[in-house]
């Protein structure tokens, strides 16, 4: 049977803070993909709804500054600018 590393509180293996640490099944380290997505799945989402104008100039300036707007620069775009927002006072 697996076995993982206690979860706070008692909650179940797959709780929100999950990190590749904390699974010690030898089945999900055999496929280092099956682990990551266990990981990722658990990762905090935010939608955000744009008017159509506000979200061409957005991928635009994401294509200006990261050469194109692949899903994965789009997102360190929105996580570069939630930081910078979180930083000022």
């Amino acid at each position: 049977m697996p076995r993982y590393k206690k979860a706070p509180d008692g909650q179940w293996p797959g709780y929100p803070n999950l990190r590749l640490g904390d699974i010690e099944s030898r089945t999900f380290h055999q496929s280092k993909y099956v682990a990551e997505s266990m990981v990722n799945n658990r990762k905090g989402r935010i939608v955000v709804l744009m008017n159509q104008e506000l979200y061409l100039d957005f991928l635009q300036k994401v294509q200006e500054r990261k050469g194109d707007i692949r899903a994965r620069h789009v997102n360190d775009t929105i996580i570069e600018a939630v930081q910078a927002w979180m930083k000022k006072k």
